[in-house]
């Protein structure tokens, strides 16, 4: 067990279909309509009863349809969902890659997120100082590392952010479909900043659905259908 990294028992998270609940005064003021809407919303089974042990060192890529609940088991692997039921024991320090611009605060400019986005995945600012300079060289926007990064392109965004989850070296590193964004030359810079971290041992969850990309990384594949774990086999196999 000790070569368990992350260790899920009995994963199921469930969403509420067709309310919204905007805030606590909003709901006291329209407490008769919240109830109605409450009673009458649907629940989405996101994950049921999922299973999945993986070793410290592993590529592991996640394939399935849209909405299966492969970003859903990424977010809570995260730390993003906390309220779920069964387990999910995950022993390492996780960086995020899960979408364009997340965990990051669009009205600081890009050079202010570096440092915050960095201490939020278990960084110091004294870290996150020192990695800024490898951080900007990668992502490759000039100037507008000093600029609100609401107003980046999606590829700036997207360099921005995968230059921060790869550079603070990270135990388990969490991609959500993020290399279907940017040019070629950026494809590139990921696949090598890719290959040094899983040289030097870190852990894997790669989701995709480009079967180039899972054969390229991964070594072993999972496929989930309407929230269940159906395929846990060897890459070649499942590719």
């Amino acid at each position: 067990m000790d070569d368990i990294i992350i260790d899920i028992r009995n994963l199921t998270k469930t969403f509420k279909m067709g309310y919204v609940q905007q805030g606590f005064k909003n709901m006291l003021l329209h407490l008769p309509v919240y109830i109605k809407s409450r009673m009458q919303a649907k629940t989405h089974i996101a994950l049921d009863n999922v299973n999945i042990a993986i070793k410290r060192g592993e590529r592991v890529g996640l394939t399935g349809h849209n909405g299966c609940g492969k970003t859903t088991l990424l977010s809570i692997i995260g730390g993003v969902y906390k309220d779920y039921q069964g387990s999910c024991d995950v022993r390492g320090r996780c960086s995020m890659m899960l979408a364009l611009g997340a965990g990051f605060c669009p009205q600081l400019s890009g050079r202010e997120n570096i440092i915050l986005n960095g201490v939020l995945q278990g960084k110091t600012r004294k870290e996150m100082k020192e990695l800024t300079e490898d951080i900007i060289d990668f992502a490759e926007i000039g100037d507008y590392i000093d600029a609100p990064v609401y107003q980046y392109s999606s590829g700036m965004m997207a360099r921005l952010g995968f230059g921060v989850a790869t550079a603070i070296q990270p135990e388990i590193l969490l991609v959500d479909e993020v290399m279907a964004v940017g040019d070629a030359n950026f494809v590139a810079k990921c696949e090598m900043r890719i290959n040094n971290l899983l040289k030097d041992g870190t852990t894997l969850i790669l989701v995709s659905h480009n079967p180039a990309d899972i054969e390229k990384y991964c070594t072993r594949v999972i496929k989930i259908d309407h929230g269940k774990v159906v395929e846990d086999e060897k890459n070649e196999r499942v590719c």
